[in-house]
């Protein structure tokens, strides 16, 4: 896509929570600009897992990384 003149690639990994795909989220957070916590809002234990989403983020990205929670 085109952003004020740049092309910029956006990369989305969707691992749907899933712990078998914990060692390729660290690994794609490095170098990441923004990161999506997304939660199922019908279903409150996905809700109560954004704490250790948030955590890993945290250990695993650069502080600047800009962070949104999404409730879908």
């Amino acid at each position: 896509m085109e952003i004020n003149g740049k092309e910029v690639k956006a990369q989305i990994w969707d691992t749907a929570g899933q712990e078998r795909f914990r060692a390729v989220t660290s690994a794609y957070y490095r170098g990441a600009v923004g990161a999506l916590v997304v939660y199922d809002i019908s279903r409150r234990t996905t809700f109560e897992s954004v704490g250790r989403w948030l955590d890993e983020l945290k250990t695993h990205s650069d502080t600047t990384v800009a962070r949104m929670l999404v409730g879908n």
